[in-house]
């Protein structure tokens, strides 16, 4: 599990930092789409080296902090879902099953 720090924020995302300074970017959804099953956040993720880049959307929970997303695994080419637990009212999140 790594620990993501809050970073700072804006009008349009949130920003959080790892140790290792890896950086995580939660962008709220335009929810003007048509899209039945709508994500409530965009996951990017990037490194102080590498320019951030979209992850996956991130569903809302159901009564607790923790969203869910998927990605394609690279090798068994099937979707993997990944759990993102939001802390102390969004200062910190931890992510989960995801490099």
């Amino acid at each position: 599990m790594i620990t993501y720090n809050e970073f700072g924020s804006n009008t349009d995302a949130s920003i959080y930092v790892a140790d290792d300074k890896e950086k995580l970017i939660l962008v709220p959804v335009d929810h003007t789409s048509t899209i039945s099953k709508k994500p409530s956040l965009y996951l990017k993720k990037g490194t102080a080296n590498r320019k951030t880049g979209y992850v996956s959307g991130l569903f809302p929970p159901r009564g607790t902090a923790v969203y869910s997303g998927d990605i394609n695994h690279p090798v068994a080419g099937m979707k993997q879902m990944f759990p993102i637990t939001c802390k102390d009212g969004g200062e910190a999140v931890f992510l989960e099953g995801l490099r």
